[in-house]
C-alpha cells in the first residue's frame, strides 16, 4: 500500500513550488521592482495581496498576467486611463523574458 497518492504529492510539490535558481531570480528582480514602485504605497495599502504576489511570483509569465490585476488597482487610485499607461510602461522590463508576441499584443492601436 502507498501512502501517498500522486495527486497528493503532486499538490504538495505544487503548494512548495518550484525552486528558482539564483541567476533566474536576479532576472526577475528588476521586473518586481517595477512593478512594486509602480504600484506604489497607495497601491499596496488598498491591496496588500497583490503586492504580497508580486514579491513572490516564481516566473515572467506569472508577473506578467499579474498586470491586470496592477491595472484594476490603479484604477481605483488614479482613472483607468493613467493606470493603463503606467502598466504599459512597465513591457521593457520584460524585453526577453517573455515571447515579443505577447508584449506586441499589449500595446494600444491608435488609428
Amino acid at each position: 500500500m502507498r501512502w501517498f497518492k500522486p495527486s497528493l504529492r503532486n499538490s504538495i510539490s505544487a503548494l512548495i513550488g518550484p525552486h528558482m535558481r539564483a541567476d533566474e531570480e536576479d532576472v526577475l528582480e528588476p521586473v518586481r521592482r517595477a512593478m512594486l514602485e509602480v504600484l506604489g504605497e497607495d497601491g499596496a495599502q488598498r491591496n496588500p495581496a497583490l503586492k504580497r504576489r508580486l514579491k513572490f511570483m516564481h516566473d515572467a509569465h506569472s508577473l506578467w498576467y499579474a498586470r491586470a490585476e496592477l491595472v484594476a488597482v490603479l484604477s481605483q487610485i488614479h482613472g483607468e486611463a493613467l493606470a493603463v499607461h503606467r502598466v504599459q510602461g512597465l513591457s521593457p522590463v520584460f524585453q526577453g523574458l517573455i515571447p515579443k508576441a505577447l508584449i506586441d499584443a499589449s500595446r494600444i492601436r491608435r488609428a
